[in-house]
């Protein structure tokens, strides 16, 4: 299994005008919530080919996961990191790995990708 290296962001604020400062370029991302224990807990992991527009489009009313929008709406200490990674079956199979680390609430189904890789989620 191949491992890769990726440059995670520090942990940044959920809302648009943090996501408007992101590059449109591939990569992967998890949103978390700070909970009353004061640690975060990942909810929702994706890969995109074009994270602003992703990331816009999950904070928006136009989002189709109603699950995620309405956790979302309920307000909170909302927040996210990203990796740029531009192959798509790198971001996929970072994405599948992700979601079988963090066991994400409001994910639908498992990603599914072909490739399996090992890569740094910290």
């Amino acid at each position: 299994m191949p491992t890769i290296e990726i440059n995670w962001s520090k942990l940044i604020p959920l809302n648009k005008e943090n996501i408007e400062k992101l590059p449109n370029t591939g990569g992967v991302y998890r949103f978390s919530k700070k909970e009353k224990d004061g640690h975060y807990y990942v909810f929702f992991v994706g890969s995109s080919e074009d994270l602003k527009e992703k990331l816009l489009s999950c904070i928006s009313d136009k989002e189709t996961n109603t699950g995620l929008r309405g956790y979302l709406s309920l307000g909170g200490d909302f927040s996210f990191r990203y990796a740029l990674v531009n192959d798509k079956k790198q971001q996929e199979a970072i994405e599948r790995q992700m979601y079988k680390h963090y066991a994400p609430e409001y994910n639908l189904v498992e990603p599914q990708c072909s490739l399996d890789v090992e890569a740094n989620l910290i």
